[in-house]
């Protein structure tokens, strides 16, 4: 196969990019050239990880993390409310981010693009004739196995009814993006449109990899051109490269010299009142008897935050695939990577989800009965220890030894979803997609 240049697309927080910089690794192994265009705050991640970075618009670690009175939506738990919040902020700068990917994408053999970039990755491959390979990190379009992730009711409700949620969803925000998205085909140089994006993407034969496991959506059914690829780790050598190194000497000697802890990751969207959370870890785990170790993540903590540092750890960030089974339990925020991390580590996990496909992991995991499920509002003390303690139980540990094994042996989830890329890159050559209309007006 002759070297492809290969553009990688996405919006987001860090569980959005860094499938892609793995990926991204993949294809460097492979001899293609990719380009990797992320929003701002992510460039020098993707660039010590030995690939091209192009800047998007908009820190989204900045911004989530500063005092700000309207912000309220980032926290709330309502998805129509985070959607709502999201479509705001990225509205002062859709312009310039299409024309960004616009001109990172001439003469690419490949687009892989993310869901928060897909508007403008149907657009470009629809453009620019290139074929269109998009990444899910949850099941995104419609199935009958569980509802949209993007609707505030998050409840299986059934075949049909989980099935209408997503063709409900799909309608309601067509209807809010049609006129944006139609004012970029002019740009674009394309004629208007009545279809939303996933039509569009069907009618160019886009490939939809899904990175994540079916094992852990029993049920899910997708067509050929939705395969599983599994979740896209960044594991050993890709996080050296990204001066991400396994667990340092000091965090080995702490796990060394005490019973294994429990796990607690804030993930990207931060709680309103990290440090209330904290005190409410050091309090459900200090009455159990039990030590801690908490990743920050983009949460801002004090230094005198924890009370027993000799007994609750906490940092800013850690190789998860190396601590996660040093761990005995995980409590974490539901994130699709960090929910693979912990299935694949076989561990009990606790899920206190705040919006978007976050619940829908968590009662996924209580379903498999690998888990529980909290929504973040009801976040204290005794939840957290009464969880613990049933995670503990036998058949609860068990279960997830058994569905860590399963989904160990489905093998490198980057391997496969490279594998698919690329296949489908060659196809898509020996093919034509739908023909452009004009030209881009930049």
């Amino acid at each position: 196969m002759k070297a492809l240049r290969i553009v990688l697309m996405t919006h987001g927080t860090r569980g959005d990019v860094q499938p892609l910089v793995a990926l991204g690794r993949e294809f460097v192994r492979r001899g293609h050239t990719p380009v990797l265009a992320v929003p701002a705050g992510f460039t020098g991640m993707v660039r010590a990880a030995g690939l091209h970075p192009v800047e998007l618009p908009v820190d989204w670690r900045e911004f989530l993390t500063s005092p700000a009175p309207d912000r309220s939506w980032a926290t709330s738990g309502d998805s129509t409310e985070f959607l709502a919040g999201l479509r705001t902020v990225m509205a002062a700068h859709t312009a310039d981010i299409a024309r960004t990917l616009y001109r990172t994408c001439e003469g690419a053999d490949l687009i892989v693009s993310g869901s928060l970039t897909e508007d403008v990755a149907v657009l470009i491959a629809e453009a620019r004739r290139i074929p269109l390979a998009l990444l899910h990190l949850f099941p995104v379009r419609a199935n009958d196995a569980v509802p949209s992730p993007f609707v505030t009711s998050r409840a299986s409700a059934g075949p049909g009814a989980n099935r209408k949620t997503h063709l409900d969803y799909e309608r309601a925000s067509w209807q809010v993006r049609r006129d944006g998205v139609n004012r970029l085909r002019e740009a674009f140089g394309l004629a208007p449109t009545d279809l939303s994006s996933p039509l569009r993407a069907r009618m160019l034969g886009a490939l939809e990899i899904q990175g994540y496991s079916g094992l852990l959506v029993p049920g899910i059914e997708w067509p050929a051109y939705r395969p599983f690829a599994g979740w896209l780790e960044l594991t050993g050598e890709d996080r050296a490269a990204a001066a991400e190194h396994g667990l340092d000497a000091g965090l080995e000697s702490w796990l060394d010299a005490g019973e294994a802890p429990v796990y607690f990751g804030f993930g990207s969207t931060p709680p309103a009142d990290p440090a209330a959370v904290l005190a409410t870890v050091e309090r459900a785990t200090g009455e159990l008897g039990l030590r801690a170790v908490v990743t920050a993540g983009w949460a801002v903590l004090p230094a005198d935050a924890v009370g027993d540092p000799t007994r609750v750890r906490v940092l800013e960030g850690a190789d998860l695939t190396a601590l996660l089974p040093r761990c005995r339990l995980a409590v974490h925020h539901g994130g699709s990577g960090t929910t693979g991390s912990v299935v694949r580590a076989g561990v009990p996990s606790l899920v206190v989800s705040g919006t978007l496909d976050q619940p829908m992991w968590g009662e996924l995991v209580r379903r498999r009965g690998v888990g529980l499920h909290l929504p973040r509002h009801r976040l204290d003390a005794a939840e957290v220890r009464a969880a613990l303690e049933r995670l503990g139980e036998r058949r609860v540990v068990e279960a997830a030894r058994v569905l860590g094994r399963a989904v160990r042996a489905e093998g490198d989830g980057v391997g496969r979803a490279a594998d698919l890329a690329l296949g489908f890159a060659v196809r898509g050559r020996k093919r034509r997609v739908l023909a452009p209309t004009g030209r881009f007006q930049v």
